[in-house]
């Protein structure tokens, strides 16, 4: 019987961490590690992984790619990120990444990216490969069309629930709904949820 394929999880934190393990359990074909970024040296050396999946944040992903760009076994990895618009860059290229995907990335898309790195493929959101845009102002953001992952939680905000309510009922990170509720307000021009909520009913975007 062929042995699971081992993938190394990184994350953020725990929870985010967990979900991601939640995803490829019962796949006979992945056995999950869990660890941290400070160990992801030793835990490579340990586990010899097949692939690794770096679920941080720009700056500690950027600290997690430096631990391993020398390391001899140094296996693909896959990055998920919040936000994964203009991330497919030459340095992280470098750094061993062929997959770049959001954190709230369903598992059916997971397990897809998982099987193609091994593969030797590289995949790649759409969004990877688009332009970041200006975070210098919030403007940038301003006046644009909400994604359907937006309209869907200014829908949930409408409905009065938190961040917590609709992280769980979404099945994604609460840090995924603080960044696409920051990005609402941000394209709203809304000061508050409240004011974004009253501008997206006379919108349209939510029903009333």
């Amino acid at each position: 019987m062929t042995r699971p394929a081992t993938v190394l999880v990184i994350a953020t934190d725990e929870t985010r961490a967990a979900g991601i393990e939640a995803r490829l359990r019962g796949q006979g074909e992945w056995r999950a590690v869990v660890g941290r970024a400070p160990h992801l040296a030793r835990l490579v050396e340990q586990h010899h992984p097949d692939v690794i999946v770096l679920a941080e944040e720009p700056p500690r992903l950027a600290r997690a790619l430096a631990l391993l760009r020398d390391h001899p076994a140094r296996p693909p990895i896959m990055a998920l990120l919040a936000d994964p618009r203009g991330a497919w860059t030459r340095e992280r290229r470098r750094s061993g990444v062929r997959a770049m995907l959001p954190c709230d990335a369903t598992a059916e898309e997971l397990i897809a990216a998982l099987r193609a790195l091994r593969s030797g493929l590289v995949v790649l959101h759409p969004d990877a490969v688009t332009a970041a845009p200006a975070v210098s102002s919030l403007d940038a953001h301003a006046d644009r069309e909400l994604t359907s992952r937006e309209c869907e939680i200014v829908e949930m905000m409408a409905e009065g629930l938190g961040n917590r309510v609709i992280a769980r009922r979404l099945a994604i990170s609460r840090h995924t709904v603080k960044f696409h509720v920051a990005s609402i307000l941000a394209k709203l021009r809304a000061r508050s949820r409240t004011e974004a909520v009253m501008i997206a009913v006379r919108r349209g975007v939510v029903s009333v």
